[in-house]
This record gives C-alpha cells, sequence and structure tokens, in this order.
C-alpha cells in the first residue's frame, strides 16, 4: 500500500513574509501534493494536522481547499491546533467530495484502508496546545495498525501496538522505525533543517513502512527562496513589488503574468533580479 503523507502547509500563516506571493506559493505547493499523488497512483493522502491557520483563514481557502481535494484519490485529514475540528472551522463549512474523510473526535477511531489494513486518526476540537492522543490509546484490532493526528509523542507509539504513526506538529522531519514526521512541506522560516516534503510512504504487509520524500515547495520553485552560506532565508517579494523601483516594477510585471507556470516564474524572476542587481 502507498500512502502520501504531508502536514503543517499552514495556508494563510502567521509566519514571515507571509504576503500574498508566499500565500499564492503555499497554496500551488497543495496542488503539486495532489499531482503527485495522483501521478504515483498512491492509495490515499494524509494530512497530520494544520492544514491552515483557523485565526487567519480567508474566505477563499475553503472552496481552494474543496477543489483541491476533489480528486479520485482518497484523502485523511487530522485537524492540529492550528486547524482544529470546530463549528466555525473549514473542515465543518466545507461540503467535502466523497473522497474526503475529515476525522472528527479527539478520541482515536478507525477507518479500514484495505483489507487487514486500519488508519486510527484523531481531531483537535478546539485551540490550546498540541496534545499526545497516543497517551492510553491501545489497538483492539488485528492486520497492520497506523495512526494519523497532530503532536503525538513518539515514545508512545510502540505501546500502542500501532505498527506506524504519521505525524504531525514538529517542523523538523524525522523519520523513525515506528513513526514519521514530514515536516512543512514549505519553508515557515529561515534557517530550516532537514529533508522535508511530501513523504512517499510504502506499508509492507508486516506493517513495516519504507519512505521517499519529494521537494514539493512551490516557493523554491517560484524564487522566493535564496540560498546563503548558513540558511535559506525567505525573501519578501511582497516588500519588492511594493518599491516604487525599476525591480519593483520587474517583480510585479513578473507576477501578473498568468502565462508563467510556477517554475518559469521562479527562473525568471531570478535571472532578472540578479541582472538588475549586477547592472
Amino acid at each position: 500500500m502507498k500512502l502520501l503523507l504531508f502536514a503543517d502547509l499552514h495556508l494563510d500563516t502567521r509566519f514571515p513574509n507571509a504576503g500574498p506571493a508566499r500565500r499564492q506559493a503555499l497554496r500551488d505547493t497543495l496542488g503539486r501534493i495532489v499531482d503527485l499523488a495522483q501521478d504515483s497512483n498512491v492509495d490515499a493522502v494524509l494530512c497530520a494536522g494544520d492544514l491552515y491557520e483557523h485565526d487567519r483563514c480567508s474566505p477563499s481557502t475553503a472552496s481552494f481547499l474543496q477543489s483541491s481535494f476533489d480528486c479520485p484519490v482518497p484523502v485523511f485529514l487530522a485537524p492540529g491546533n492550528d486547524d482544529w475540528y470546530g463549528p466555525q472551522s473549514v473542515y465543518q463549512q466545507v461540503d467535502w467530495t466523497p473522497n474526503v474523510h475529515v476525522f472528527s473526535s479527539e478520541n482515536m477511531t478507525p477507518v479500514e484502508l484495505a483489507d487487514g489494513v486500519t488508519l486510527w486518526g484523531a481531531a483537535h476540537v478546539g485551540p490550546g496546545p498540541a496534545r499526545d492522543f497516543l497517551d492510553g490509546f491501545a489497538v483492539n484490532r488485528s492486520g497492520v495498525n497506523l495512526a494519523l493526528c497532530h503532536g503525538s509523542a513518539p515514545d508512545d507509539v510502540a505501546i500502542t501496538g500501532l505498527d506506524h504513526a504519521f505525524l504531525g506538529h514538529e517542523h523538523t522531519p524525522e523519520h523513525a522505525v515506528r513513526y514519521t514526521f514530514p515536516g512543512n512541506p514549505d519553508p515557515l522560516t529561515a534557517g530550516e533543517t532537514g529533508e522535508r516534503g511530501a513523504v512517499l510512504c510504502t506499508v509492507h504487509d508486516d506493517g513495516t513502512v519504507s519512505r521517499e520524500v519529494f521537494d514539493v515547495s512551490a516557493s523554491r520553485s517560484l524564487g522566493l527562496l535564496a540560498e546563503s552560506s548558513e540558511a535559506f532565508p525567505l525573501l519578501d517579494f511582497d516588500s519588492v513589488a511594493a518599491e516604487r523601483t525599476v525591480r519593483g516594477q520587474f517583480v510585479r510585471d513578473v507576477l501578473a503574468d498568468l502565462s508563467l507556470d510556477t517554475g518559469l516564474r521562479g527562473r525568471v524572476l531570478a535571472t532578472g533580479l540578479r541582472a538588475l542587481e549586477e547592472r
């Protein structure tokens, strides 16, 4: 069984340099994740929380998510502490297509992915710190048992009887024997480390998991990141576009050109700004 895991996308983010260009890049990253899922013929897409930020959610986010997940692939969403499940949440506002399953209980509940394969999931149901959903939980069925949730402590996985847990909240990726933190798929702050992205997880018959990481970051392709000797600091293209300068007009023109796809737009921005700096 193949599952595509991601977490902590933080649409409508509060993180630095979160102007229109960055927010659009995060949406483009989700589009890349869904495209990758279909191209890879996965059995399901898993999101381990903080898909968006409840307190900063724009009116268009709900319709964007609905259309993004309207695809042939099953999608399982486990709300986190920033996108918690509740009456005013996007999760309840959207009339999801049948392929989308939103975990809505703070208790681990099972969904059968295939014969002999169970996915257990839970949701944050209000604001607050991330919690440990695996504390006190124990598997009560046979076969391969997997978990999807946001913020659980890795030390709990082995004693629950779970074969593997797919987790969110930690932005630094970690691939352990019994759990996976994919990290945020698109950079949110400067100085992030680790191989982050969407993680293609192959679940074997014995419950072990092998993984392959795919870089799906639209910010990198768009040129919103510039490599330095220490990190990948975020470039605020929205501020540059606001400048009443030649380079400001250049950035505005490139961002407004709908004929450019994400990759080409990034190359044009990088090449053009470099040329302007060298003049």
